[in-house]
């Protein structure tokens, strides 16, 4: 049944590959207030994906000289291209805690991605799906839709490189956690889920288009505390694949910002269940004042502080909560990160410290956060963040952030 599995997916994602690659037509640079001409600019070699491809100088140069002049002085239409990746893993299910020995098992899974490259043709964006076989009846299968970045890292020859990525999406458990039917499964309290993977990967061209690749992934499936019991899902893998390079359509390059620091605001909020016995859930409401600094036109670092209104400081079981103050109901932290942008859409990445806690024996010293954006206009932007203490997944925030340029 397993296998059958296995290759209907596989069967499935090369009739859309072939589908896709039969309606994309390949489309040259064009320029657009611009008195550059193609035959006149010179040319050096720059690897755009998993084969060397030469591109112009002009395109790399004119985004570091926008960036100087805090606004490009001109709109290009920059060539992209696209890649078809199906991959096949073989890891295992760590037992991270003492409720998940019994889960250790090794995991046989399965993704296709489709990337496509932006402005900067070493930067890419698209989707991951991901379909896992999680080794045993308690925990089911593991399936994910979810957005994908990556940035080439390293190129060493011209038809060879080594890449950077993640992915962040929705993602679902078939077997949770039932305290009648269930009750073994301590590691998933629901059957949607948050997912997110961080990847390492090394690609050698087989043919002018295509590629194999082989790496490491880290893959996490979590609710964010929205239902107990929530100990999280982990899965280091090993990967090999082939890949196939395609072109796509040109994309327009956007505004920068004249600011170099902008200041924000975002308000979010999340649904925690903290005990597997206690069924109550509580609303988390979270406040942010950060900072954001362009580095490029469509990349920039950001700082800020945050404060999240926490009942689990004040929660006991099958008790009714103390009334809340701001000393004994709220954790306050401060977070740098890194804010990558495609279009409207966009990852963030947040590594952050704890300011002041209730109780400094509650969570870990540090916090991390995996974010995606959507940009409603130049101001406004949607945004869902999965923030974790160390492996464990504090909380899934959902809302808005303002940017006063």
């Amino acid at each position: 049944m397993k296998k059958a599995f296995f290759i209907v997916f596989f069967q499935l994602f090369i009739s859309i590959s072939k589908a896709n690659l039969a309606s994309i037509q390949a489309n040259p640079l064009l320029t657009k207030n611009s008195s550059f001409s193609e035959s006149a600019i010179p040319k050096v070699s720059c690897d755009i994906g998993d084969t060397g491809n030469n591109i112009p100088f002009f395109i790399k140069q004119s985004f570091q000289d926008s960036f100087k002049k805090q606004s490009l002085g001109i709109n290009l239409r920059l060539p992209a291209w696209s890649f078809h990746r199906i991959s096949v893993d073989r890891g295992i299910v760590i037992p991270h805690h003492d409720d998940m020995y019994h889960l250790y098992r090794r995991v046989v899974s399965v993704q296709h991605q489709y990337l496509r490259s932006f402005d900067d043709p070493r930067k890419r964006l698209g989707i991951m799906t991901y379909l896992s076989d999680l080794g045993t009846p308690t925990l089911g299968m593991g399936i994910s839709v979810s957005l994908n970045v990556e940035r080439q890292l390293l190129l060493r020859k011209k038809n060879t490189n080594l890449r950077m990525g993640f992915a962040m999406g929705l993602g679902y458990i078939s077997n949770p956690y039932d305290v009648k039917s269930n009750p073994t499964n301590r590691a998933i309290g629901s059957n949607g889920n948050a997912f997110g993977q961080v990847y390492l990967e090394h690609s050698r061209s087989l043919t002018k288009s295509i590629a194999m690749h082989f790496g490491v992934r880290f893959s996490h499936f979590s609710n964010g505390a929205w239902k107990a019991p929530n100990l999280g899902i982990n899965i280091p893998s090993l990967s090999f694949g082939l890949s196939k390079q395609i072109s796509a359509k040109t994309l327009s390059s956007g505004e920068v910002s004249s600011r170099l620091w902008n200041p924000f605001v975002s308000l979010r909020t999340g649904r925690k269940s903290i005990d597997i016995d206690d069924s109550r859930g509580f609303w988390i409401p979270v406040v942010e004042f950060g900072m954001d600094r362009r580095v490029s036109s469509n990349a920039s670092l950001r700082i800020a502080v945050a404060a999240h209104g926490d009942p689990f400081y004040r929660f006991e079981k099958f008790k009714e909560l103390p009334d809340f103050s701001f000393k004994n109901g709220t954790d306050a932290g401060l977070s740098i990160g890194y804010h990558q942008r495609f279009g409207s859409w966009g990852m963030l990445f947040d590594l952050g410290w704890y300011l002041y806690k209730p109780n400094w024996s509650y969570k870990t010293p540090y916090f991390e956060a995996l974010g995606i954006t959507y940009a409603l206009n130049k101001n406004t932007t949607i945004i869902g963040r999965l923030k974790a203490n160390k492996t464990t997944a504090d909380l899934i925030e959902l809302g808005l952030v303002y940017y006063f340029y």
